[in-house]
């Protein structure tokens, strides 16, 4: 048990690096125009990798059983090969990849940061100008056509300059404003009550499936073709979520439209447990549903909260956290439930916490799409980050004191 208990909490480990560092890089690689497309692709190959893992840990499995155990020999040649591919993955732009609005061009240059859209203003243009005509590595300033050389009076001023890159500097926001901030909370709570009932269902389905068997190994199939179900779905449902978001439609309406597919899972689950097998794994339809649309749309959540802030990774690390812990909780509470009280009560207690979740985004949540980068990104104003001063408006500064 003891090499279960830490095979398990080196799986944890890496697992828990795996979407928060996937989801920076496609920030710092496509910036947040092009993140949701991406990010949806990204998902939907992981879900089929995910997929053709499962078919062949269970026909291996089925053929080898008893000795089950080679199966894992397939997970460690995917985990290797997945390690050794990361190398070739590019690193893109740093500070994109952490959430902030680059607003810069080769050094001595800025790039006006315009309407999100790459349509620069007239103001940002002439800010341009200004940054064009200070030479970072010399340190002259050419004004009507005269150079000046001031560095060594101003050692200070290009120390800061240079410091951050050449001409920009980026300041995040404080980690208190990013925690505290509203919808970071109610993410947090509405996935943490969504995994605390959502991780357990899956083990008492495969109990419930198992009754009716002859051996342990007539299980191995069922519970194989139960998975290959809800990644078929998962991938339907991340492809439908990628179209509506294209159409307009609400972060909010499509992860509740996830949401309330689970207490509808418990509810059948309950109601087929003496149904049989094929009515038992019909039920993985809506594991699909609600796991691809979560899968898809928390990312999307975080980047429209935290762009501009600097705090992007963190915010990811943060309800990732949550995520896994109401994992934990699920499992064990929930099989500690179905030893002492049965398969049913277990099942009551997920379809409980599954309409806590429901309701926590329900009523808390506001619509966060369209408002990426904005500095009012919706709710009051005591629930908003307040974005740090950016490039333009710092070396402005810098220039007026040069």
């Amino acid at each position: 048990h003891y090499l279960i208990y830490a095979t398990k909490i080196l799986e944890g480990v890496a697992v828990s690096f795996t979407l928060p560092c996937l989801t920076a890089l496609t920030l710092a690689n496509f910036g947040p125009e092009n993140f949701d497309d991406v990010n949806a692709n990204n998902v939907f190959w992981g879900l089929v990798g995910y997929a053709i893992s499962a078919s062949l840990v269970g026909v291996s499995a089925y053929l080898l059983y008893p000795n089950i155990k080679w199966c894992f020999l397939i997970i460690l040649i995917s985990a290797i090969a997945a390690s050794a591919l990361t190398v070739l993955l590019p690193q893109g732009d740093a500070k994109l990849g952490r959430g902030f609005q680059v607003e810069q061009t080769p050094k001595g240059q800025m790039q006006a940061a315009g309407d999100g859209n790459g349509n620069d203003d007239q103001e940002t243009n002439a800010r341009n100008e200004k940054a064009a005509a200070i030479d970072i590595d010399t340190g002259s300033f050419d004004s009507n056509g005269s150079s000046e050389s001031f560095k060594d009076e101003n050692s200070a001023l290009f120390k800061n300059l240079e410091t951050a890159g050449g001409v920009d500097v980026y300041e995040a926001a404080s980690y208190w404003d990013v925690f505290s901030e509203r919808r970071t909370l109610v993410l947090c709570l509405t996935g943490f009550f969504f995994h605390f009932a959502n991780a357990n269902v899956l083990l008492v389905l495969g109990e419930l499936d198992s009754k009716g068997q002859n051996s342990k190994r007539d299980g191995i199939p069922l519970m194989a073709v139960a998975t290959l179900i809800s990644q078929a779905f998962m991938c339907l449902s991340v492809k439908s979520g990628e179209y509506y978001t294209k159409k307009g439609v609400g972060r909010k309406t499509l992860l509740l439209a996830g949401l309330v597919t689970l207490p509808l899972r418990c509810a059948l689950i309950i109601l087929w447990k003496d149904a049989g097998a094929s009515y038992l794994l019909s039920t993985q339809i809506f594991d699909g549903i609600e796991g691809g649309l979560f899968r898809i749309i928390h990312p999307y959540i975080v980047v429209d909260i935290t762009f501009g802030t600097g705090r992007f990774n963190v915010i990811m690390g943060l309800t990732n956290s949550f995520f896994w812990f109401g994992r934990t909780m699920s499992t064990l509470l929930g099989q500690m439930t179905v030893e002492k009280y049965g398969h049913v009560a277990s099942l009551y207690g997920s379809m409980a916490l599954s309409c806590i979740s429901i309701a926590v985004f329900a009523i808390f949540m506001e619509e966060t799409i369209h408002t990426r980068g904005q500095k009012d990104r919706g709710g009051d104003d005591e629930g908003d980050i307040p974005l740090p001063i950016h490039s333009g408006q710092k070396h402005e500064e810098y220039v007026k004191m040069a």
